[in-house]
């Protein structure tokens, strides 16, 4: 699992050191080329939204689910769940 984002790798370092997330790889996206290709933008504003996309090996997309800048609930649990039913 990775997450990117259009903020700078600078700011990525410092948000893993701040929360201690050491096992998390957080990719900059700041010319927001994976946002565009993955329709990851806000429908109202100018950034990208929150967008939990699973794909497969083959870059299609499994699972979608844009919550603009909410978290999706249970995020661990929604995506582990979506992930187990696409596998069997």
């Amino acid at each position: 699992m990775i997450g990117i984002s259009k903020d700078s790798t600078e700011s990525h370092r410092k948000f893993i050191a701040k929360h201690k997330l050491n096992d998390l790889t957080l990719l900059s996206d700041q010319e927001m080329r994976v946002v565009r290709a993955y329709d990851a933008k806000h429908w109202l504003l100018p950034v990208a939204s929150r967008t939990y996309i699973i794909i497969d090996k083959d870059r299609r997309i499994l699972f979608r689910e844009n919550t603009g800048f909410s978290l999706l609930e249970n995020q661990t649990e929604t995506l582990i769940r979506n992930i187990d039913e696409l596998i069997r």
